[in-house]
Formats: C-alpha cells, sequence, structure tokens
C-alpha cells in the first residue's frame, strides 16, 4: 500500500541517468530498489549513525537538510520519505530542495497524514513510550525514532508549500498504511488494511487517509 506505491512511482521517474538525492535517508531503504537504478545516489541526514549504516546510497553526506551543501540545479530527483514530518521548518527546506533541483525535475514526498487515526494517536503518544512500541513491533534502532512536528502533513499544506516554494503537484495521493501496525495479529491487520483501503475511495473519507504522497 505504501512502499509499492511510492517505488513505483519512483520507478517512473529514476532512469540510468538520473543524479539522485535521498534526502532525510538515515540507513538507507531497501523496499525503494528504484534508487540502485540511478547513475548516482547521494544520502543525506543528519544522524550520523545512520549515514554510516547506508549500504543503499552512493555517497553520503551528514547535513540538515535546511543547509544543503550541494550546488544548484545538481539533482534530477529528490526521494523524501517519511522525513518531512520530522522537519520544523518544511518550507526552508522546500526552497532548498528547490535550489538543488534541476529545472523539469521531480520531488517525491511521503508523509503521514496529520488528518488520519494514526497521526493522531501519534501525537498523543509520549516520546519514549513511542521508541517502544516501534521497537517491540519492527526491532530496529531506538535512535531511529525522531520527534515529530506535521508542519506539512496534510494534503492542503503540503500542495501550499509545493506552489510557494515554486513547485508544481503533478499527483497527489492518499495511502493505507496503518494496518502495518498491526502485524502482531494477521486477522486484525488484514481488516484494518480492508476498511484504509476502503477509505481510499470514498471522496470526504479519503482526506483522512493514513498516508499523503505528494
Amino acid at each position: 500500500d505504501v512502499n509499492g506505491a511510492y517505488d513505483a512511482a519512483l520507478s517512473a521517474v529514476i532512469t540510468d541517468t538520473s543524479i539522485v538525492l535521498d534526502a532525510g535517508c538515515s540507513r538507507g531503504d531497501p523496499d525503494l530498489p528504484s534508487i540502485s537504478t540511478a547513475k548516482h545516489a547521494v544520502g543525506c541526514d543528519a544522524d550520523i549513525a545512520g549515514l554510516r549504516a547506508n549500504t543503499i546510497v552512493r555517497s553520503r553526506v551528514a547535513t540538515p537538510l535546511e543547509t544543503l551543501p550541494f550546488r544548484s540545479e545538481a539533482f534530477d530527483v529528490i526521494v523524501c520519505k517519511f522525513v518531512i514530518e520530522h522537519v520544523p521548518s518544511p518550507a526552508r527546506v522546500f526552497q532548498e530542495f528547490w535550489r538543488v533541483l534541476r529545472p523539469g525535475g521531480v520531488i517525491a514526498v511521503l508523509t503521514p497524514n496529520r488528518l488520519s487515526l494514526f497521526a493522531l494517536i501519534s501525537s498523543l503518544v509520549p516520546y519514549g513510550l513511542k521508541q517502544s512500541i516501534k521497537h517491540w513491533l519492527f526491532g530496529g534502532h531506538p535512535e531511529d525514532t525522531f520527534r515529530t512536528y506535521y508542519r506539512a502533513n496534510t494534503p492542503r499544506t503540503l500542495d501550499r508549500l509545493f506552489r510557494e516554494t515554486g513547485f508544481v503537484c503533478d499527483r497527489m495521493e492518499m495511502l493505507a498504511g496503518m494496518w502495518a501496525f498491526f502485524i502482531f495479529n494477521t486477522p486484525l491487520a488484514l481488516f484494518v488494511r480492508a476498511i484504509e483501503r476502503a477509505q481510499t475511495h470514498v471522496p470526504l473519507a479519503r482526506q483522512c487517509s493514513t498516508h499523503i504522497m505528494g
């Protein structure tokens, strides 16, 4: 529902001549094989430990997204998966994305929807408890759980930020994904997934889907 749809969107724009920036890449994402098809993939993040463990991209750069150390018009595609919700100043980040992206280039954002039940529950769970729950469900590293701000996380807000920084929003999709947090119980996970998928086909309910892909 999420990784497949996002990677399919990326595979349509990443070619063997593309220079790709994986913005906020941390340890890298094996669920995005399309990145490996690029001519060159650069990963950047302020998470030093994550960068050191990243074997997906060819080059790794430690930097905050608000001040990217790249020349202007350096990239053909910018990948930004589950990152923008952790940024306190998304407008500044989008301005930098606009600067380093070549004319005609593509930025692909995947982020939780602030209007969803998932984001509501997440915002109510204390940071420490959220780390424990994530580790219990998915394993991984405690330091890979980051604070969330949700300042670009509704379809309207994301579209506005795109337009205000010069982008044209070519595609906006609402995706399911909360069911993954119920993988400890297969029948429950399948039930939640069925509800989420049905939700994406109802105009008013669609706005409260779990994730946004823009």
